[in-house]
């Protein structure tokens, strides 16, 4: 399993994006793939900012889980 790269406010974005768009396809009067397909990335926004990992992010290598903590004062700036 990877580790945590997804940092707090990142995490409460993806969850009320992921909740918006599934309350927003249950909503639809009827079901077709364009709702089915908003409710899988829907889920998977979801998944991300409650177990803080995103597999995407991973892939690219991208990291903004605890930035400021990992930085020193006698180092440089983090980037």
């Amino acid at each position: 399993m990877i580790e945590k790269n997804i940092g707090n406010i990142e995490r409460l974005v993806r969850l009320v994006i992921g909740f918006s768009l599934g309350l927003w396809a249950i909503m639809q009067p009827s079901t077709s793939a364009v709702e089915w397909i908003v409710v899988t990335i829907a889920m998977a926004l979801i998944l991300n900012g409650v177990f803080s990992r995103c597999y995407l992010w991973w892939v690219f290598d991208r990291n903004t889980h605890d930035r400021a903590s990992s930085c020193d004062v006698n180092k440089p700036p983090c980037s």
